[in-house]
Order: structure tokens, then C-alpha cells, then sequence
């Protein structure tokens, strides 16, 4: 079941692929995916999950269940097209297509984003029913897509020290390295700069009322944060400003307070567990509930090291000279 622009191809390759459910928050949804399209210059390919029994009532005498109609239900259609109005506000040369297809929404996103380069949905506010894109679809797409997954929440961002910019969550596994790819190719593609974050922790003895051992040197664990920080950027060359910034505490909190006003946060998954089955680690989860703005989750490709993913090239931009270190 499918409606599209006749010159538009379907989803693969260069394309963003964006749920549409007709609520606000799968236009803002839309949105932020067409801004993303036009200055990535990629396709955009909507994609609404019609959850519909597929099946209609038989003929009396007939054992088997009889296939619903393949053509899209009209509201569905009316959906898709004003989607697809929607998108060309933003960018009015913006390749668009458009599908609706019977089943879930997570298997069914899944599917049409199996070969698309980004995934995008909107997220519901808390105390939200009854929709079907919900906070819980955007974390399982996040945890299962082969793609980066965009969850935009439809939330007025404040002010705050990631005003304009990319902030991106850097611990030094696979993942965040992945992360810090991904976030140098928005921040590229939007023109603005990349606030890479790490958090860490120090002991504490229960026994000195939660005070820091003596003999622990504090200076040096920040000192050693800020080397991880360094090091894990020092690959990448975004034609703009790139700063780091290490904090003292839990990696949810950093992030949520250096993402304040942020384009866009992003996180990394935990990657694979031991039985193939892709994981979303407890603070990508946390970042995606609480965060103010978008949020990306990116996952590692299988078999990736973090040096590896820390020596390649953004995507499709040649490596320019080392830029300073600006410290926050």
C-alpha cells in the first residue's frame, strides 16, 4: 500500500525515513526530518503504520481469513499528503515519497528504514495515551534500528550552554565513537559546532560519611577525563568549533545539562549483546526521556572498535587542518 511523487524513488540509500501518525508531535517530527533532508541533501520517505486488523471477515462457507484491500485506507492517504505538504514547506524541492503499511509501527519502521541513512519520530509528553508513536517506540526503534534513530520531542528548548550546537556523549567505547561520527556529520551538515561531554565519578567512602578517600587525587581523575576527551575527538576536523567538556557526576545529568537549548543530543547505544540482540544502555534511555530536544541514538557497526570509528572521516568531507581546543 503505497502513495509517492512519481519522480521519487522508494526508501534505500540516502534517504531519512520519518513516522507520520497525524499528531502534533509526528509533525514536528516531520519537520525536523525535512531541515535534516534539505541540508543533508537527502530524500525524505514518510512512512505511516496502519494498525488496522489486516485481515477482514470471510464469506460464510470460506475457512481461511480473506486479505484486506491493498490500497491505502483514505485517511491514510489524506495523512500522507498533508505529510508530504508539510515537508515541502520546509524544503520545497525536497524529494518526498510516501507508504502506508499495514502493521505495527516499530516492525514496520524497522522495515522501511532497513537501508535508510536516519530514522525519525516524534515523542510524546508524559501523560500522553493513545497514540501510536509513543516515548516506549521511539526507545525500542532506538534499540533495534541498523540506523541512527532521531526522537524529536515537541518542546519549546531554552537557552542554555548547547544553544546552537551538537552535543554529543563521549565515554571512549565503540558506541560514543559512533556517536561522535555521527554528531561531526550534523554539525557539518547544519554549519554549527560540536560540544563533546564526559562525565565521571569518583569513590566515596560510606565509612568517611560519603567523603573521598585521603589519598585520592581529584585533579588527576579530571585531568585523565580530560585526556579521554581529547583523545577521543582529536580525529575529527568538522570545519567548526569543537569543544569538550568534562563533568563531575552521572552522564545523564551532564548531558541533559550541556544539551540545554542543543540542535541536537546524541548518545550511543550500548551496541550488541552476547546473543546478537542490539542493546539501548540505561543512560541513552534517560537522555531520550528527559532531554528537551531531539536526541539521536547511533549504534556501532558490528565488529567496530572505537579506534577504528575514531580515525574515519566524517562522510563525505575531506580532512581539513586541526582546530584549537576550547575548554567549557
Amino acid at each position: 500500500m503505497a502513495t509517492r511523487d512519481a519522480n521519487a524513488a522508494g526508501p534505500g540509500r540516502g534517504v531519512t525515513v520519518v513516522g507520520v501518525d497525524g499528531a502534533a508531535e509526528s509533525e514536528v517530527a516531520i519537520r525536523w526530518a525535512a531541515a535534516d533532508a534539505v541540508s543533508s541533501g537527502r530524500r525524505l520517505h514518510l512512512v505511516h503504520a496502519c494498525t488496522g486488523p489486516p485481515l477482514v471477515h470471510p464469506p460464510a462457507g470460506l475457512a481461511m481469513p480473506v486479505p484486506a484491500p491493498s490500497r491505502p485506507l483514505p485517511h491514510a492517504e489524506r495523512l500522507l499528503a498533508a505529510a508530504a505538504d508539510l515537508a515541502r514547506q520546509v524544503g520545497p524541492d525536497l524529494i518526498v515519497s510516501a507508504e502506508a503499511v499495514g502493521g505495527p509501527p516499530v516492525p514496520t519502521l524497522l522495515a522501511a528504514a532497513a537501508d535508510a541513512v536516519l530514522l525519525v519520530v516524534g515523542r510524546r509528553g508524559a501523560g500522553t495515551r493513545g497514540r501510536t508513536l509513543g516515548g516506549s517506540t521511539g526507545a525500542e526503534l532506538a534499540a533495534r534500528a541498523g540506523c541512527p534513530v532521531v526522537v524529536v520531542r515537541e518542546q519549546r528548548r531554552p537557552a542554555g550552554p548547547g544553544a546552537g550546537r551538537v552535543v554529543v556523549g563521549v565515554d571512549g567505547s565503540p558506541a560514543s565513537a559512533a556517536a561522535i561520527a555521527f554528531a561531526v556529520e550534523q554539525a557539518a551538515a547544519r554549519g554549527t559546532g560540536v560540544t563533546a561531554v564526559h562525565a565521571f565519578q569518583v569513590p566515596v567512602d560510606p565509612m568517611l560519611g560519603q567523603r573521598l578517600p585521603g589519598s585520592f587525587d581529584l585533579g588527576a581523575r579530571h585531568a585523565a577525563a580530560d585526556r579521554l576527551l581529547e583523545e577521543a575527538v582529536a580525529a575529527w576536523r568538522p570545519g567548526a568549533d569543537l569543544r569538550v567538556r568534562a563533568e563531575l557526576g552521572g552522564a545523564t545529568g551532564a548531558l541533559i545539562r550541556a544539551g540545554s537549548g542543543a540542535d541536537l543530543v546524541v548518545v550511543g547505544a550500548a551496541g550488541h549483546s552476547t546473543v546478537g540482540r542490539l542493546l539501548l544502555g540505561s543512560v541513552s534511555r534517560a537522555v531520550l526521556h528527559h532531554a528537551s530536544g531531539p536526541v539521536a541514538v547511533v549504534h556501532p557497526a558490528p565488529g567496530a572498535t572505537a579506534a577504528t570509528l575514531h580515525h574515519r572521516a566524517p562522510i563525505g568531507r575531506t580532512p581539513a587542518a586541526p582546530i584549537g581546543w576550547t575548554h567549557e
